[in-house]
Order: structure tokens, then C-alpha cells, then sequence
């Protein structure tokens, strides 16, 4: 693509942003679209030639940008997504402009120091022990997998036989996709009641644990929330911490919607604990 080409073409998507960004808060927060009409414009034949690109970001805005639910519109507090800033799009540019690959020092090292460099601040900020190790993943679901996948080794050398998992019903659903995708059957995942906070309750999972290994199941999981999405509930993490050391059991804290409350001076009290579990996201 010529120079020139490449300059209008990123001038008239910076524009489209800037515009978007000052109009924002004057737009709706979302715009109700009929799934019929909606087919009738953009269903079509494949194309035998390509169409400009002043084409393609006009349809653009009016069929895709034009018919979000903002996720960053300030009166917008539906659904989990965060919102963006403008600063972030830019970096989102810059890192895919150069096809940053960050997976090894090899074929990324700065990208890579600057992974290594943050997961240590996120380890400090949340009192996590220095041998804690870490990395960025695409999102809270994938996230969890990764931590289930880490417990499932280092407590089971990934055979997960007749082992247990226990959680609350406030937990999130890709928890339990996760498990699934790890080997679980859904008989080996402990839903169980939450109490009056919705948070999860420590008596009843000592009973549990205490069945299972009667039975002889063998416990070895517990997933904490630090934050639900549904009522943002956060579990008892010191009195969770202390008995799954007692008990020998991996203690998992899905911090995906709440555990960026350890910076808030208000908030920080209710995630006493945080420091003590096996892995958080």
C-alpha cells in the first residue's frame, strides 16, 4: 500500500475515533436494531472485487460502530466488559502495527520485560509472595483455565481420577467451562449455597470437604470470588486461605470483576487475604 494510501487511510480512522470519543456522551447507550433489516444490508453475495476503503468505514459506522451497546459510555453499567480510552486504542494500534509477539525473549525481549515488569507490580500490589510468577492472557475466561490448568499439575499431576472442586453459586460460569475443558465431570464440581452476603460459606465447605473425603473423593480445589459479577460479593479469603493451608487444598481467586479494589484505600480491607492464595486473575 503506497505511503499516501496508508496516511489517509489512518487519518480518516483517527478521525472516526476522535469523533467518536467527543460525541460520546451525548449519544445513546446502546440502539435497538432489527435483525431483518439489519440481514437485508449486509447479507450479500461474495463480493468478485473489492470495494475502498471510504467504503468499507462508512458501512462500518453505520452497520457495526452504529448499532453497539457502548460498553464505554459513561451511564452504561451493563454486562462485564471495561470501558476503553483513547490512550489504550493507540497502544492496541502500536502493538498490532508491529505484530508484537511476546510468547519468548527470543523473538520479543522488551515486550517481554514489560510482562515480567508489571506482573511483579501486580504481585506487590496485592501482597502475593516474590515467587509468584505470572503472564497475560486474552481475557478472565482464558484466565482461569490457565490457573485451573496450573492446580490440576501441581496438585494432581493432571489426573483428576475421583478429585473435587468447590465453589459457591455465585461463581462464574466459565469456571465451570473451564473445568469441563480440564477433564472434570460435572459430578466432581461442588456448587455450593451461598450465604445471606452471597458469599461463600466456610461451614458448609468444611462439611463437604469433610463428605468427600469420607467418601473417599479426594478434595483438592477451592475457587474464591473476589468480586461476583452479579451482586460483586467477595468471599471470605483470609478464613478461606487458612483452611485450605490446613486442609491441602489449591485456593483459586477469580478477581476478574473485583480484585482491582486492592487499590482503593475504602476497599482494600475487604480483600484481606488476597496475598494468600495458590492463583489469582
Amino acid at each position: 500500500m503506497p505511503n499516501e494510501d496508508m496516511r489517509k487511510m489512518g487519518y480518516q480512522v483517527i478521525d472516526i475515533l476522535i469523533e467518536h470519543f467527543e460525541t460520546l456522551p451525548n449519544k445513546p447507550v446502546s440502539h435497538l436494531v432489527d435483525r431483518v433489516e439489519l440481514k437485508k444490508k449486509m447479507d450479500e453475495s461474495l463480493p468478485e472485487s473489492g470495494s475502498s476503503v471510504s467504503d468499507v468505514l462508512q458501512e462500518l459506522q453505520q452497520n457495526v460502530f452504529g448499532t453497539l451497546i457502548h460498553q464505554d459510555h459513561p451511564p452504561n453499567f451493563s454486562f462485564v466488559p471495561s470501558p476503553n480510552n483513547f490512550v489504550s486504542v493507540m497502544a492496541d494500534t502500536l502493538a498490532t502495527g508491529f505484530n508484537v509477539f511476546a510468547s519468548t525473549w527470543m523473538e520479543s525481549p522488551g515486550a517481554t520485560e514489560i510482562e515480567l515488569t508489571v506482573i511483579s507490580w501486580l504481585r506487590q500490589m496485592c501482597g502475593l509472595p516474590s515467587t509468584t510468577g505470572g503472564l497475560f492472557v486474552s481475557g478472565g475466561s482464558m484466565a482461569n483455565l490457565t490457573a485451573l490448568a496450573v492446580a490440576r499439575y501441581a496438585k494432581l499431576g493432571d489426573k483428576v481420577g475421583n478429585s473435587v472442586i468447590y465453589c459457591s453459586d455465585q461463581t462464574h460460569v466459565s469456571l465451570e467451562r473451564a473445568l469441563k475443558l480440564l477433564g472434570f465431570a460435572l459430578d466432581q464440581i461442588r456448587k455450593l449455597p451461598s450465604d445471606s452476603n452471597f458469599r461463600l460459606d466456610c461451614s458448609k465447605l468444611k462439611l463437604e470437604v469433610d463428605l468427600d473425603r469420607a467418601a473417599g473423593r479426594n478434595p483438592f480445589c477451592v475457587i474464591a470470588n473476589v468480586g461476583t459479577t452479579n451482586t460483586g460479593a467477595v468471599d471470605p479469603l483470609m478464613e478461606l486461605a487458612v483452611f485450605c493451608r490446613k486442609e491441602n487444598l489449591w485456593l483459586h481467586a477469580d478477581g476478574s470483576y473485583g480484585a482491582a479494589a486492592i487499590l482503593c484505600d475504602q476497599e482494600r480491607p475487604r480483600l484481606e487475604g488476597l496475598g494468600h492464595v495458590d492463583s489469582l486473575l
